[in-house]
């Protein structure tokens, strides 16, 4: 049999005309690397894969238990912030000047002094 490419190299084939290699056919079972090779693969199969699919599931677990810790610390702090504002609200409301005065004529019995009470010196 002869092969000629398009660049004009002529090559002939190392098998003579009419003689065809024989090539063992598998059946449909048949697996290819031998049945020793298989069974090998199944066992490290069925050790492996349990120990991964457990592993997936532990951090999955503590993946999920990390994950609802930080919702419920980021809940805390919201809650933390709400308060915090109602308090500066609070103290802005009660150290504003009328308060002030307010609260120390009823706790202290403290008035402003009147024009005649001032002395210059």
């Amino acid at each position: 049999m002869a092969i000629q490419s398009t660049t004009g190299n002529y090559f002939r084939s190392a098998a003579h005309v009419g003689v065809r290699q024989r090539v063992a056919r598998r059946r449909p079972l048949d697996l290819p690397g031998g049945i020793l090779l298989w069974q090998a693969v199944g066992k490290v199969m069925m050790w492996s894969i349990p120990i991964v699919l457990s592993l997936n599931l532990a951090f999955a677990s503590l993946n999920n238990s990390y994950l609802s810790k930080i919702a419920v610390e980021q809940q805390h702090i919201i809650e933390q912030q709400k308060q915090l504002t109602l308090l500066q609200q609070d103290k802005a409301r009660l150290i504003s000047p009328v308060r002030v005065k307010l609260a120390a004529a009823e706790k202290l019995d403290l008035f402003e002094p009147s024009a005649k009470q001032i002395r210059r010196m």
